[in-house]
């Protein structure tokens, strides 16, 4: 990358000082030169930039970062979500950690907006589960996708009319055709009649959707614990009908097979049950937090899913977590350090450490039951539609 001149410095050791900052800063430095500005929107560059980012958080005591969610009241009569970087201190227990808002247009008029997954930096949003979005938080790009394929337009309701609604998103990097991708489930019913399900591909690198074969019967639980991405597969909580019985499994999709399977879920857990599940990764595990809806204290039963050769899943059990008092849900098990984030009961975000049972409280308060969090990497990767990234990093964690 022929790029840069800055007094006597090559080339390598001015592009060596600009990985170093954050996309923050680099949009802005876009105006200093014409080379400068082609530099930094280079995907090569991107791709660099990005790769020593994650080095970085991967360092022994490095502060992480987490992208969070929270719905705030402006006034008696307006609410607006807001999206925020938390960084936590990975040193000091009574640190409570700094935050930045996130200015985002996207976000000026919207109450009803879902994380769909998060993958090197780029978070993919759903609004009412029909406009999808991906954003880059960092350079503050967002990108509404074309129109479903096979949601059928809306029309005035009619109670015993066919109709369509989405029941799963999911968004992630897919390595081998070095590709981000959103995959759409949509069910379909004429009064009390279902009929069988259709699934949807956007790729970014072409800008449009394709229909793949989708699994039957299944239905996912809409909950923002209840689904996220690890290592190009994204994971849901559903229920499943077979042979007119229902049973809980975990739904997940292969970004770079385009294949949907179901996992079995721990024997132990009984169907409709007085207890929650959420989804979650634990040093390089998918794992699932079972715990208590209602009360003071709550115990969190850790499960960790295991594969044999065979490829088959199992499930033990790892730890009890707690009691804790005051909580109500977790959101997200922290990038390299052992801080569990849970939303309290006042609105506010607290974070649990799980080697000394410290919990402290977070700069941070919305309405209850509205928050959401991701592990997050700062990063320059452009959305537009017909980018490419070939990217190579050892965690898709952040």
């Amino acid at each position: 990358m022929d790029y840069i001149t800055l007094g006597c410095l090559p080339d390598e050791v001015m592009i060596e000082i600009l990985l170093r900052l954050s996309p923050e800063c680099l949009m802005r430095f876009k105006a200093v030169s014409k080379s400068w500005y082609d530099l930094i929107e280079d995907p090569e560059f991107a791709v660099k930039h990005l790769m020593f980012s994650v080095q970085q958080q991967n360092l022994p005591n490095a502060p992480p970062t987490v992208l969070l969610k929270s719905l705030v009241s402006r006034d008696s009569e307006t609410k607006q979500n807001i999206l925020s970087f938390l960084t936590l201190s990975n040193n000091d227990v009574d640190d409570s950690g700094s935050t930045v808002d996130i200015d985002v247009p996207l976000f000026e008029n919207s109450v009803a907006m879902d994380f769909k997954g998060h993958s090197h930096g780029i978070v993919c949003l759903s609004e009412n589960r029909t406009e999808i979005f991906l954003c880059n938080p960092a350079t503050r790009e967002f990108y509404q996708l074309p129109p479903s394929i096979i949601l059928l337009k809306e029309r005035p309701l009619e109670p015993d009319g066919f109709d369509s609604s989405t029941n799963a998103v999911g968004f992630g990097y897919d390595s081998v055709s070095m590709d981000f991708k959103v995959v759409r489930v949509v069910d379909y019913w004429e009064g009390p009649f279902c009929y069988p399900s259709k699934a949807e591909v956007y790729s970014l690198s072409t800008g449009h959707w394709r229909e793949v074969k989708s699994h039957q019967s299944v239905s996912v639980y809409w909950a923002p614990s209840f689904e996220t991405f690890y290592e190009g597969i994204y994971y849901w909580w559903a229920e499943h009908s077979y042979r007119m019985e229902n049973s809980e499994v975990i739904q997940t999709f292969d970004m770079s097979q385009e294949v949907f399977q179901l996992i079995p879920v721990p024997d132990t857990f009984r169907r409709f049950d007085d207890d929650y599940r959420s989804l979650g990764v634990w040093k390089g595990s998918i794992v699932i937090l079972h715990y208590p809806v209602d009360g003071e204290e709550k115990m969190f039963d850790m499960w960790a899913m295991e594969n044999n050769q065979k490829g088959e899943v199992s499930w033990s059990m790892l730890m009890r977590i707690g009691p804790i008092s005051g909580v109500e849900i977790p959101l997200l098990f922290v990038h390299n350090c052992d801080e569990l984030l849970m939303e309290a009961k006042d609105g506010r975000v607290v974070s649990y450490n799980m080697n000394t049972q410290h919990l402290k409280q977070l700069p941070i308060k919305g309405h209850p039951e509205r928050f959401e969090a991701t592990n997050f990497v700062k990063t320059l990767l452009s959305i537009k539609s017909g980018s490419k990234f070939d990217i190579q990093v050892a965690s898709q964690t952040i």
